[in-house]
Formats: structure tokens, C-alpha cells, sequence
């Protein structure tokens, strides 16, 4: 269920894609154009774009609207526009636009298709869509006072929080949503009576369609303010933020019996999510374990040969999804028997053996850990699983640790891209790691694995100066 404030936020993406319809099919004709006045086709101009051609064209919209049916839920379209993201969007429907196409020729591949037409509305798509949501966004706001009706908001809160509702609702008049006034008072219980004729007084004077509470309140009090908005015809929304905290996305759900608000995510409680990721773990680890596995093996045995005869593999008990414990598969970088396992290696460790440490630079001990995905232990990205002993000392230092353990380990991790890798010095360094594990469990995403596959690339070869 949403607000009369999402519905009017969300309310116009439909408008702006249809502009962005309008700007594809602009990007479509002005590349047919263009491609008659290429070389070789200078002499054979033809009007209009013969049918075969018009699958790019419709190619083209599908990949929009596929765009934005995973991107308009709860007004995220919008939102993101409003913020200034505009280039930030364009490049998404360019990757849709772009994936769309290509799928579609590599299901039918003998599709004869221009390739020239199709790299020149690819080139054009971009500036035709930013173009498009420019005009269209400049037309609102010299309309935007004109749209009728409007929805006009009158807010109350504390003073400290005055100047941030008024910045919010600052670049919302484009959209038809005026903001009447801010009622910015003291939260004093003794005050309540004045409050509610100061509330009275205002809803006769502005006739808002919407009032936002942003004050703290409870059942009493909010059933009180409903009736004294619901006799001048307005809307009440409550702001949850003043009553449960800054506790990050809160998220409203109804039941029969039950109106819950979770203060956390979990993406990856749902099934298809599940599958979803465990798809890209299988897709990754077996090419990995059967391709490049051997050769590492190989290359290592010969490494271990010459400077630290001994097992190829470092096994370890390391805590995993819920803290059920596994078995972590490493190559062995240091020498047997030194009877120190539970000890975080350092740079210039006496333990690590010649050539050790240049594996341990590359992450080339970590490879064998591909193993443990594969038999689902762990995943390619998730938080690094760390020793029993290790989860208690750092539970001491972050209540929130135990958090982490909600999804499966990771071979790579959103804490190790951000550079925090290696030996932990302080609570500090733990704080940061957790909050960033933390980060990834509440936001899971396809494209978030995707990414940090992407970067944890180009930090391994970034030679790290923690990891040691």
C-alpha cells in the first residue's frame, strides 16, 4: 500500500516512459537516416525503414520496458531522477537495450539484421534518451505550479527538522507536490493541547491534502491527530523515523493479524533469490574447479617442492552460514608444523615460506576455496569466514557481528573491495569490516555480486598493501 505522496512521486513514470519511447524511436529513425548517408548505401536513399529492420526498433522499447518494470517499484524511477542520477539511468536502459539485442540474436542467428543501423542506434540511443528526460523535465517545472490538482503537504516536526523537510520537498514542485508550510515545534507533552490548535489552525488556512507527522507518537496521540485531519478532508502519513530511529529502510507489511515493520532486509530469504545466487556460484566455481583448478594444483606442487615440501592444501575449521562450521580449503603458503594456525598472518611473517607470499599477493591461496563453493559451503561473494575463536573476540568489539552469519561465506566480499583485507589491527578495523558485511547481507542484489566480482579483479592486482 503506499502514500498519496509515492503515488504522486511514481504517478509520472509512466509519462517519462513514454518519453523515453518517443526518444528510442527518434534514436531508431535518426540512425536509419544516418545509415543511408553512410557509405556503401549513398546511392540506394530509401524513405522509410524496410520491416525487417523495425525489430530493432521494437527490440529497443522491450529492453525500456523491462527497465522499467524492475526499476519502478515504489517510485525508484523517480526517486532517481529527482536525485540527479539521470545519466545513471540512461546507462541502465542503454545495458537493457543493449542485452535485449543481443539475446534476440542469439536465439536467431540467422536473422539478417544491419549491423551498421544497429551500432549507430546504439551510438544515438544515449543522447536521444538524456535529451528526451532534459525537455521533458524543464516543460514540468515551467508547469509544475500549473498542475492541477495539486498536491499540497503541511508538515509537522521538531525545529531541528524544519530545514531538512523543507530541502526535500524543494524539487518535488515539478511534479504538481507543494509543500504549504512546516509546523516546527517542541516535542514538550505539556504543549499538546497548544499543538493540536496550532494543527487545527493550519489545516483551515492551507486545506492540505496530505499531513506528514514527523514527531513522536503512539496509538493515543496518532488516533487523536487522524480525526483532527480526517475533519478538514486530509490525509494523514506518519514518519516512523522519530519513533523507531535511524535504523536504515524500514519496511511496512500487512497481515491479517499483523502490521509488521522490519527494521532489516534479507534479500536472501527468498527462494528465487536463493537460486538465483546459487546459479552464479555453480556457473562460476565449476569452469574454475575444472579449468584452472589443475593447473594451479600443478604450479603449486612444483612451488612447494622447491622451498616447503608438505600437503598441498591448508584445511581449517572456519564458521559458516547460521555458524555451522566447515571445513576451508586453502593452498598452503606457510610451513607444516609450525603450530601457529590460530595466529592472523602479517607481512614479513617468519612462517610464510619463499614464493608464499607472492600466492598470498594474488590470492592464489584462496582459489581452492572455488572447492567449497561448489559444495556449497561457501559462495563466490559473500562475507570472509573467519576461525570460532575469531568470531568471539570480534563479537566483543561489534553486537552486530553475528548479523553476517545470515548468508554463506564468501570467496570475495563488499568489505575486501573497499580495501579492508588482512590482519585485523583494532575495533575499528573490525567495525568497518562488519558494517560493510552487514551492507551486503540488508542489500543483496544479482548486480551487486556482479560488481564486486568485477572490482575484486582489479584489487587483486592492485597488490593491496594488507594482504600479506
Amino acid at each position: 500500500m503506499q502514500d498519496a505522496l509515492n503515488q504522486r512521486v511514481s504517478g509520472w513514470t509512466p509519462f517519462f516512459t513514454l518519453v523515453d519511447v518517443i526518444s528510442t524511436a527518434s534514436a531508431y529513425f535518426g540512425a536509419f537516416v544516418l545509415s543511408q548517408l553512410l557509405p556503401p548505401d549513398t546511392l540506394n536513399l530509401v524513405l522509410s525503414p524496410p520491416s525487417k529492420e523495425g525489430v530493432l526498433l521494437a527490440l529497443g522499447i522491450i529492453g525500456l520496458l523491462l527497465h522499467t518494470l524492475i526499476w519502478s517499484r515504489d517510485g525508484h524511477y523517480m526517486f532517481q531522477l529527482l536525485n540527479g542520477r539521470m545519466l545513471r539511468i540512461c546507462a541502465a536502459q542503454i545495458l537493457f537495450v543493449t542485452l535485449t539485442v543481443f539475446i534476440y540474436l542469439g536465439i536467431w542467428r540467422n536473422y539478417d539484421m544491419s549491423r551498421k543501423l544497429m551500432l549507430l542506434f546504439l551510438t544515438l540511443l544515449g543522447p536521444c534518451l538524456l535529451v528526451g528526460k532534459v525537455l521533458f523535465m524543464k516543460m514540468l517545472s515551467a508547469l509544475g505550479a500549473r498542475i492541477q490538482p495539486r498536491l499540497r503537504i503541511l508538515a509537522v516536526c521538531d525545529e531541528g527538522g524544519e530545514a531538512a523537510t523543507r530541502q526535500w520537498f524543494s524539487n518535488k514542485t515539478l511534479l504538481g507536490i507543494h509543500l504549504c508550510d512546516v509546523l516546527a515545534i517542541e516535542t514538550d507533552a505539556s504543549q499538546e493541547a497548544f499543538l493540536e490548535h496550532q494543527l487545527e489552525v493550519a489545516l483551515k488556512r492551507d486545506r492540505p491534502n496530505l499531513l506528514i507527522w514527523r514527531l513522536p507518537t503512539n496509538a493515543a496521540r496518532t488516533e487523536r491527530i487522524r480525526q483532527i485531519a480526517e475533519s478538514h478532508g486530509t490525509h494523514l502519513a506518519v514518519d516512523l523515523l522519530p519513533i523507531v530511529g535511524d535504523m536504515g529502510a524500514v519496511q511496512l507489511t500487512e497481515y491479517s493479524q499483523m502490521k509488521l515493520v522490519s527494521l532489516h532486509k534479507h534479500p536472501l530469504v527468498s527462494p528465487a533469490h536463493r537460486f538465483l545466487k546459487r546459479t552464479l556460484d555453480i556457473c562460476i566455481s565449476l569452469p574454475v574447479v575444472v579449468l584452472v583448478l589443475p593447473f594451479l594444483c600443478a604450479g603449486v606442487w612444483l612451488v612447494h617442492r622447491i622451498f616447503s615440501p608438505g600437503p598441498l592444501f591448508f584445511k581449517q575449521s572456519r564458521s559458516g552460514a547460521d555458524g555451522q562450521m566447515f571445513k576451508i580449503y586453502k593452498f598452503r603458503t606457510m610451513t607444516v608444523n609450525h603450530g601457529r594456525e590460530s595466529v592472523q598472518a602479517r607481512a614479513n611473517d617468519s612462517r610464510i615460506f619463499t614464493g608464499g607470499g607472492l600466492m598470498r599477493k594474488l590470492s592464489i591461496d584462496e582459489m581452492p576455496q572455488f572447492l567449497n563453493v561448489l559444495f556449497g559451503d561457501m559462495s563466490v561473494v559473500g562475507p570472509r569466514p573467519h576461525m570460532a575463536e575469531h568470531d568471539v573476540l570480534f563479537a566483543m568489539e561489534c553486537s552486530q557481528y553475528a548479523l553476517r552469519h545470515t548468508v554463506k561465506p564468501g570467496v570475495t566480499g563488499l568489505a575486501q573491495v573497499r580495501g579492508h583485507r588482512g590482519p585485523v589491527d583494532n575495533s575499528s578495523e573490525i567495525k568497518h569490516r562488519v558494517t560493510s558485511d552487514i551492507e551486503y547481507c540488508q542489500n543483496w542484489s544479482f548486480y551487486l555480486d556482479l560488481e564486486i566480482i568485477a572490482r575484486t579483479f582489479l584489487h587483486v592486482f592492485s597488490f593491496h598493501a594488507k594482504s600479506c
